[in-house]
């Protein structure tokens, strides 16, 4: 391929220079030119600092490194492909007469006639739902009375895609979309659009608009329509490939289908499909006038949560156990942790017994470890006042050092109270590893708001930990016949969500009526269909101890594992309810030591060393 671009750039020769400056309206002052990537230059390449070499038939620029050459120009700046420009290598000596340079020069004649948006078309746009400050921000202009949407190649305006500014009728209109002649269009918003992460892309110009309008800024669409798409995914292969994920959100009709086939098959498992279920019309512009903003954002993340499953063997062979980019989060409870091989990620827990039985307990300890290991944790309460969780998560943290607390008169009760040089050591310690959400001071009244919430919450604070207590009143049910439904829906999207974004998910959930207290439990007691602990991957039971001779040996209870979905050991553990720090102490069997363990905030108090990590209580009789 370097030998028949070489031979290329030598049959062009110095014509080159004048090809590229005047296609990409280059400024020349002085010899030199003013480079093309203006914002790799901190004044915008005031003092030009490109300039063309001879001998090797390029523009080079010596601030930003950018080169330009007469195969660079059309392949990367008017967005030809390889196979075209061969082609026309071959065709004719006089490279005046090449068809590319023809259109070049076409194109850029009939662009003169695109003038400011007129009313009219501004008009039309808006019933579309678009609003003024899009249509600015997207450059839209008119051409000889059309709505005129551009579309750019880097920095290099490579076409224009025209329409009229009334709704569209087959028997009269004609073609739908006409592009302006020499147009060699591109991606629709390409030129904005930051690499990275997560690409949306749609079909049409209006779709694009409205996803971007939405806050999903970046997205591009393919054009008017996903039919003709094979050529632009082989000019555009290079640009999506430098994305992590490609959400489609193609039409609900045949050309979507299309277009949602050519992208997997291209591009694999970076290619992440809309749930069309939840389409009620044709497009996302028609979704978005009759149903608002929620209706595209439940269409984007549907493909966002949406999970395939399907694995070739062949295209993506076993890479070994240890090589899935997990990571492990110890709850604190030694033989729990074992058992469980801790907290994975991509699973999800559930946490059930009785109320008062100590769930909310254990799921505070597990917070307060998984942060002491530098884990980031979202607790998502469905009950209680905020001061409340949070006094007792410190109280917890501090443990038994008495001297670190003060004492608040809360009417007729007393609470401990952290002394402020302490609470500033314990926001040190958690510093951007903790966030509180409670459902009861939240405007948000469905389970599809509130996994809209988790998620922007995990993209833009990568948490790696997620608590949910409890999962009655989080959920929003408004009759008692639909509950068992959509609670098996929730532990559903919940696992989806986990394995989309590589967290782990806890879930607090109560047993149903046949539990008795103090008895262990069975999946069947689960409150729910059998449907949630099959779906589960780990099921933890918390279980308060009611027998008098136990409770005089210290053992407050016992927390068993009933659910491993991938070891073998479903242990029993016995355990010590500590007043003092309001923690489950795991009671060891042989010698029957309340195993204790603490946390590392104490580093941010200047006159106190870290506590020691683990430390053993002997248990008096």
């Amino acid at each position: 391929m370097s030998d028949e671009i070489q031979k290329f750039k030598q049959k062009v020769g110095q014509g080159a220079e004048n090809i590229i400056a005047t296609g990409l309206n280059l400024e020349r002052v002085r010899g030199k030119y003013r480079c093309l990537n203006r914002y790799a230059h901190r004044n915008g390449d005031n003092n030009p600092s490109m300039s063309w070499d001879p001998n090797a038939l390029q523009f080079l620029c010596f601030g930003c490194g950018m080169k330009i050459d007469i195969y660079a120009y059309y392949k990367d700046h008017l967005n030809y492909g390889h196979k075209e420009i061969m082609r026309e290598f071959g065709i004719t000596d006089d490279y005046t007469k090449l068809s590319m340079q023809r259109n070049r020069e076409t194109f850029t004649s009939q662009i003169k006639n695109l003038s400011p948006i007129n009313q009219e078309c501004i008009d039309y746009i808006k019933k579309r739902g678009i609003t003024e400050e899009t249509i600015q921000a997207f450059k839209v202009q008119t051409y000889k009375d059309r709505i005129a949407f551009p579309y750019f190649k880097l920095e290099t305006l490579v076409g224009v895609k025209t329409r009229l500014p009334r709704k569209y009728n087959k028997e009269t209109d004609g073609e739908k979309m006409l592009s302006v002649t020499g147009s060699k269009p591109y991606l629709f918003n390409a030129k904005n659009i930051e690499l990275g992460g997560e690409l949306v892309v749609c079909e049409g110009e209006f779709d694009c608009m409205v996803i971007w309008q939405c806050g999903f800024k970046n997205v591009v669409s393919v054009g008017a329509g996903a039919n003709s798409l094979s050529s632009l995914l082989d000019q555009a292969e290079d640009l999506f490939k430098k994305f992590d994920s490609l959400i489609i959100v193609s039409d609900n009709d045949p050309s979507g289908d299309n277009m949602d086939a050519l992208f997997s098959e291209k591009f694999g498992s970076k290619v992440k499909l809309i749930d069309k279920k939840i389409y009620d019309l044709n497009d996302v512009n028609e979704e978005y006038v009759k149903h608002g903003k929620e209706k595209i954002e439940k269409l984007i993340n549907s493909a966002k949560l949406k999970i395939e499953g399907i694995r070739d063997l062949e295209t993506d062979p076993y890479r070994g156990v240890s090589n899935g980019g997990d990571f492990y989060i110890p709850t604190g409870i030694k033989t729990i942790d074992y058992a469980l091989n801790d907290l994975v990620s991509g699973c999800v827990t559930l946490i059930t017994g009785r109320s008062n039985g100590g769930k909310t307990t254990f799921c505070t300890q597990v917070q307060a470890n998984a942060i002491n290991k530098g884990y980031r944790v979202f607790l998502i309460s469905g009950e209680g006042k905020q001061e409340e969780l949070i006094n007792n998560f410190y109280t917890v943290v501090i443990g038994r050092k008495d001297d670190y607390f003060n004492v608040a008169k809360v009417n007729k009760r007393f609470k401990k109270e952290p002394k402020p040089e302490v609470l500033k050591a314990l926001q040190q310690w958690h510093y951007k590893k903790l966030k509180l959400f409670c459902k009861g001071d939240s405007k948000l009244k469905t389970t599809a708001e509130l996994f809209q919430m988790m998620t922007l919450e995990v993209k833009t604070n990568r948490h790696e930990l997620i608590i949910i207590d409890n999962l009655m009143s989080i959920l929003s049910i408004e009759r008692a016949s639909e509950k068992l439904e959509a609670q098996a829906d929730f532990i559903q999207n919940c696992c989806d969500f986990a394995k989309a974004y590589n967290v782990h998910i806890i879930v607090v959930l109560h047993p149903n009526k046949t539990y008795t207290k103090g008895s262990d439990m069975d999946f069947e007691q689960i409150s729910g269909t059998s449907d949630i602990p099959n779906k589960a991957d780990n099921i933890v039971t918390v279980i308060r101890e009611y027998d008098e001779e136990k409770l005089k040996q210290g053992i407050s209870g016992r927390i068993q594992v009933s659910k491993n979905r991938y070891w073998s050991e479903l242990p029993i553990v016995k355990t010590h309810y500590d007043t003092e720090t309001g923690m489950l102490l795991e009671i060891e069997d042989e010698a029957g030591d309340y195993l204790a363990y603490s946390f590392g905030f104490e580093k941010y108090l200047k006159e106190k060393g870290e506590w020691e990590e683990l430390g053993r209580i002997r248990h008096e009789e």
